[in-house]
């Protein structure tokens, strides 16, 4: 029992090892404090409301299959449920818009302030839909 308990931790071990870099070149492990992050991965942090307009400025919505991740912080100004998906927008002028595009509203209200984290797309120079996208609470104190 030893003996297999030793090798799978050395297995374990290995597989870390080989993990960490391909994770630092998809962008996890980065410092760089950007909201956007390959598909899949957790961006370092996300934009407040006023820095969205100047982080999406020059950034693309990915074509085809290609995406990208975004995530955005604010207090929500929509919170409408159409009995299939979920609408959720937080942001509103003069800053650019955030639109996330969910199944639930986790019994969220307007004013609440959550994160959106979702597939990027840039509808207008001022909007952003994030679609599909996860919303969570902001944890007090984590502003």
């Amino acid at each position: 029992m030893t003996a297999i308990l030793q090798h799978w931790c050395t297995v374990l071990v290995i597989l870390t090892a080989a993990i960490a870099p391909i994770r630092g070149a998809l962008g996890q492990g980065r410092h760089d404090d950007s909201p956007f992050a390959p598909a899949e991965m957790i961006p370092e942090r996300p934009a407040r409301c006023h820095e969205i307009k100047e982080a999406v400025r020059d950034v693309p919505t990915p074509a085809g299959l290609d995406r990208i991740d975004f995530s955005a912080v604010g207090a929500l100004s929509l919170v409408h449920f159409d009995g299939v998906l979920a609408y959720m927008g937080i942001c509103s002028e003069p800053d650019a818009k955030v639109l996330c595009v969910t199944y639930s509203t986790n019994d969220l209200k307007v004013g609440d302030v959550v994160i959106v984290t979702g597939s990027y797309s840039r509808m207008a120079p001022n909007y952003v839909v994030l679609d599909p996208c996860l919303t969570r609470r902001l944890d007090r104190g984590a502003e």
